[in-house]
């Protein structure tokens, strides 16, 4: 049996004026989507705010044509694009509200009371949002390191993520990076009739041994132990210079050398962190400030899509609770707690009646 009577928001609301959200989300990613869908199907007013130009997150941005195979429901497997889309059109119908290219500054406190529930005030870059609960669900590994040395001749041929099907059919690729995003990358190439030069800093590569092999199967150049040194325009190529002397003549290049952590943007929300960076979060996703939950990879171990949907559907319902009925997550805690304390009290008990 649901915990809920799913319902839809009614359409003539007018969001342009509403005074404040029930749940503005951090993130279109799979968490965050999923926890919009969540709170939107309870008819909770949501908002999700993305730093970037489109939803999905990692899905989207980093693998958009690689076949996901582990998701429950797809026995063929399913692109991150599609995946990305299927979910943001379930997100539209459901009147989830998006703002894009919005990345978020602060989450304050504020004085005002709406049903028992002080609001909080997201500040992104563009605006400020008042609302009764906040998801966070921005990832731990925000956005992609960029390479100055190629940054610097502005290429519109240098991708930061792996470019659509059809762009790299027959084309001279160099691929940066060694751990699996870029050796994927370079497989995928490969399979669609691309040249690949892979440019490794490392002597052994980060990535799967088996991807490895793939690579170089199908054909994949591989420079170990090296990085570009300079890059310059051939005509209509890139010719890079590497470390080790060589020099690399390309049509594109595709870096994938990992990502920068949001850990300065999680400081700024005074929030509890982890020693990797990540934010604590309680059983229930919250984190040490009441009203501000965190889904995802923003703290998690297990880096899935599944686990990322989960997360999100979590700590959306127990947001729903917590605005559906104000302390509930607080007398929750203290029966836990309480339960807790009376485990300890019977283990403490036997081991006293063990003979000696």
């Amino acid at each position: 049996m649901t915990d809920f009577k799913e319902t839809t928001l009614d359409k003539d609301i007018d969001f342009d004026n509403i005074p404040y959200w029930d749940v503005v989300i951090i993130g279109a990613g799979p968490a965050g989507l999923a926890a919009s869908l969540t709170t939107a199907h309870r008819r909770l007013t949501t908002l999700v705010i993305e730093a970037k130009d489109r939803p999905g997150g990692q899905p989207q941005f980093l693998y958009a044509e690689k076949r996901i195979v582990d998701i429950p429901g797809f026995p063929d497997g399913i692109t991150g694009a599609e995946l990305s889309a299927r979910v943001f059109r379930q997100a539209l119908d459901a009147q989830i509200q998006f703002h894009f290219e919005e990345e978020l500054v602060a989450i304050e406190d504020t004085d005002q009371i709406e049903k028992e529930d002080p609001l909080k005030r997201v500040v992104t870059n563009n605006g400020s949002y008042l609302c009764r609960k906040v998801i966070i669900a921005v990832g731990l590994l925000h956005f992609p390191r960029k390479l100055p040395v190629l940054d610097a001749i502005q290429s519109k041929k240098v991708y930061y993520k792996t470019p659509k099907i059809g762009d790299y059919d027959g084309q001279r690729v160099v691929v940066v990076g060694g751990g699996d995003s870029a050796l994927d990358a370079a497989v995928m190439i490969l399979e669609r009739n691309g040249h690949v030069e892979q440019i490794i800093r490392e002597d052994v590569p980060l990535g799967k041994a088996d991807s490895l092999a793939r690579v170089s199967n199908s054909g994949g150049v591989l420079h170990t132990d090296c990085e570009i040194a300079t890059a310059e325009f051939a005509g209509d190529m890139i010719a890079l210079k590497l470390t080790n002397g060589q020099t690399v003549n390309c049509d594109m290049i595709v870096v994938q050398i990992g990502f920068l952590s949001a850990k300065d943007t999680f400081k700024r929300l005074e929030v509890r962190l982890k020693a990797d960076g990540s934010m604590a979060v309680d059983s229930y996703y919250e984190t040490s400030r009441n009203g501000i939950f965190a889904v995802g990879d923003v703290h998690g171990d297990i880096k899935l899509i599944t686990v990322a949907w989960a997360e999100g559907i979590q700590a959306a319902i127990y947001a729903f609770k917590e605005i559906t009925s104000p302390y509930w997550l607080n007398e929750k805690r203290l029966r836990d707690q309480r339960i807790t304390l009376i485990s300890e009290k019977i283990s403490q008990a036997a081991e006293r009646k063990k003979p000696l």
